[in-house]
């Protein structure tokens, strides 16, 4: 595998994903995908239509590797096909989240928030709520990639715990998402926590996150139009960047870290309940100084 996390295929994804920009702007602006955001502008909405685009990009570039190297007479190496199952199952599975996003961003309603706003509606109409659906597809997904990860680090009694750690970070960017750029500048600062933390332990995962690059390389791309409030990512974007959050840190971190990143996700659902996290932010000088850093 060759071309597995080289700077050639960086190269190949950063330079499609700018070719592609201009064309996703435009059919989303053609196909009327706008949304009235905070500011009461009316912004292009499904920019993460872009990481999912650069996400699969990486699975052809893998699959062209795979005949190379079969065409070659070289044998793959275990490490290797380990690489290549985790990026598979994390293709899909990132995929069916991006694809309840996105049916959430057409027919889902804005008016029903939070579990109980949910229950409610339920209760009311006898019939689920689009973000009722959208959590038990997450649920699925969440469960499928925790069962078939393979990460020596995690005992195999914590896949429940990571399972869980996958659904509340993949819902936690959907709730930042209120702002302009939050979600990405929480992601970005997640994973770059993550990759320092797992490079000071010994033997840290870092390669075996490879899968997050076009993700992390479409979210650099966006950023510009999503912080200044030019662009939307949606529920399809913002769902996809937790769910490779969360799967960056179950593949990195060991479990006792990962317990406890569920325990602030935990309290962070909670804020949203009983406040809202746009009030926690703005309660704290260097949060909110973050959370308005180049914004317009």
């Amino acid at each position: 595998m060759v071309l597995i996390g080289s700077l050639l295929d960086l190269m190949v994804i950063a330079a499609a994903g700018r070719w592609l920009l201009p064309h996703v702007l435009r059919f989303l602006e053609g196909h009327r995908q706008v949304e009235t955001n905070y500011a009461g502008q009316v912004v292009p909405r499904g920019l993460g239509a872009l990481l999912w685009l650069l996400l699969w990009l990486q699975e052809l570039i893998l699959q062209v590797a795979n005949r190379v190297i079969a065409y070659s007479q070289l044998g793959p190496l275990t490490r290797v096909e380990s690489l290549e199952t985790n990026h598979q199952v994390f293709v899909f599975a990132a995929s069916l989240i991006f694809l309840l996003g996105w049916t959430d961003d057409l027919i889902g309603s804005k008016a029903v928030k939070g579990l109980k706003g949910h229950y409610r509606y339920w209760k009311e109409t006898k019939t689920f709520s689009m973000g009722a659906v959208k959590a038990l597809g997450i649920a699925t997904a969440a469960g499928w990639l925790a069962l078939s990860a393979e990460n020596e680090r995690t005992p195999i009694w914590w896949i429940g715990g990571q399972m869980l750690l996958l659904m509340l970070m993949t819902n936690a960017l959907n709730l930042l998402d209120v702002r302009p750029g939050r979600s990405l500048k929480f992601f970005f600062t997640g994973v770059v926590t993550v990759g320092v933390v797992s490079l000071w332990m010994e033997g840290g995962n870092i390669p075996l996150v490879f899968p997050i690059w076009p993700v992390c390389l479409g979210g650099y791309l966006v950023y510009g139009m999503d912080v200044r409030g030019k662009g939307m990512l949606g529920d399809a974007g913002a769902n996809l960047l937790g769910f490779t959050l969360g799967y960056t840190v179950i593949m990195t971190l060991p479990w006792e870290m990962q317990c406890l990143i569920v325990i602030v996700l935990i309290l962070l659902h909670k804020q949203a309940e009983v406040s809202s996290i746009t009030a926690l932010i703005e309660r704290n000088r260097f949060l909110n100084w973050l959370d308005r850093l180049g914004r317009t």
